[in-house]
């Protein structure tokens, strides 16, 4: 039954471009929970909102004709496109000053490791990271393949590719790892999604974010999510140092990891 609800599932325009093995593993834990198979195809898309399509506005990214040799027209259209992510939307002015102070507590990467990108790596002119090797991960398809096409036609070395990071715990190593509003998606997932990816990450530095507010703008959830993030580091076991790298709307967190062994 469970190939059966991925199916169906993925018959929606919305979620056809998420990765199956994410919907594989929803459909396992909800059919036990569901009264018959239409229920548990709904179970499915509503946790699928939470998880990809909230962050969506709708509107299609451009995946072919990034002005690569013009670099004012090639920031124009990143932007544009960056726009219709709602996680990247709110980060937009303040884009210089936000990966400034990270690369100021990490150094800047050789090896980036970006974790439910969504469509962060168009971000690359803000990043001042030309050369280094960007690995991109994210459950959603269609967000993959625009970041994919952008770092090509700019010549970053990259790999991208879709993983369900709830089940499947990332080996690579990196310089610094991107979590950049990730924690919150996968708590509402598995409540012990987080810091097992935290104890797995072969990266010296983990980059954990929160939007200070709801995507609507209507409340604030710094307190929740400073006690959220003290919690997390406790939960890891392998922080050894945290500094804060916050921009207007976003808190952001640096933590140096300890060296994972074996």
């Amino acid at each position: 039954m469970t190939a059966e609800v991925v199916e169906r599932v993925r018959r929606s325009s919305r979620y056809r471009a998420v990765d199956p093995a994410l919907i594989a593993r929803m459909a396992s834990e909800e059919l036990p929970k569901a009264r018959n198979l239409d229920d548990a195809v709904k179970r499915v898309k509503r946790r699928l909102h939470q998880a990809v399509g909230a962050f969506r506005s709708g509107r299609a990214a451009p995946s072919v004709g990034w002005p690569a040799d013009d670099p004012a027209a090639l920031r124009e259209a990143c932007l544009a496109a960056m726009r219709g992510h709602a996680s990247t939307r709110e980060r937009l002015p303040h884009l210089d000053a936000f990966y400034a102070g990270i690369w100021e507590v990490t150094g800047r990467p050789g090896h980036l490791l970006d974790l439910g990108c969504g469509l962060n790596p168009l971000a690359l002119p803000w990043m001042g990271i030309d050369g280094a090797a960007y690995h991109a991960i994210d459950v959603d398809a269609a967000a993959l393949g625009v970041a994919c096409g952008f770092l090509q036609s700019v010549g970053q070395p990259h790999v991208a590719e879709a993983r369900d990071l709830v089940a499947d715990v990332p080996g690579e190593a990196a310089d610094v790892a991107l979590l950049l509003k990730l924690v919150p998606t996968l708590d509402r997932q598995d409540a012990d999604a987080a810091a097992r990816l935290l104890r797995g990450l072969r990266a010296g530095h983990a980059v954990v974010s929160f939007a200070a507010r709801s995507l609507g703008g209507r409340g604030s959830h710094e307190r929740t999510y400073r006690a959220r993030m003290d919690r997390l580091v406790g939960e890891s076991g392998r922080v050894r140092g945290v500094a804060e790298a916050s921009v207007p709307g976003e808190l952001v967190f640096v933590l140096e990891l300890e060296p994972v062994h074996g």
